[in-house]
């Protein structure tokens, strides 16, 4: 498996993965046009294709993530959290410090997935989704010079 900066050729793995896994997915041109603007794009690819993805943008020294998903046969396996590590580490030569998303309520998975990477609760938008309707829990990763790994390697 490989964990590299998104490119125009990974747009359409990237659309096919947000067809599958999101309710409102984003379409091939707004995932390239994310990855042209030279926004936080990351992938995990291995012999099938696109697996994981990190989508945000970085305005230094602050980023957001719009999106990270992982293939559902893939997950339990700490694909994501090794792929979130690796944009986080790469961007911190961009001048990232200060890391903000927004997650469902009900996603308990995603959401101790960023509690175990480091991430805060600080506010909850009320009514935030609508399909289907739920609440969005905004986190905060302050400090990523300090990560650590439960998977293992670093």
């Amino acid at each position: 498996m490989d964990f590299k900066r998104a490119g125009a050729d990974d747009a359409s793995g990237i659309a096919e993965l947000e067809r599958e896994i999101f309710t409102d997915p984003w379409d091939e041109r707004s995932v390239r046009d994310c990855i042209g603007r030279g926004g936080m794009c990351f992938v995990a690819k291995d012999e099938s294709g696109v697996i994981a993805y990190v989508i945000g943008t970085l305005i230094a020294p602050e980023g957001e993530i719009y999106r990270i998903a992982v293939k559902e046969s893939k997950r339990q396996r700490g694909i994501g959290y090794r792929l979130l590590d690796y944009a986080v580490k790469t961007e911190r030569g961009r001048g990232l410090e200060t890391l903000f998303l927004e997650v469902r309520r009900e996603n308990a998975a995603a959401r101790a997935l960023y509690k175990a990477y480091g991430f805060s609760e600080i506010a909850v938008r009320k009514g935030y989704y609508k399909n289907p309707p739920d609440d969005a829990v905004v986190m905060l990763k302050s400090s990523p010079a300090d990560l650590k790994m439960p998977y293992g390697e670093n």
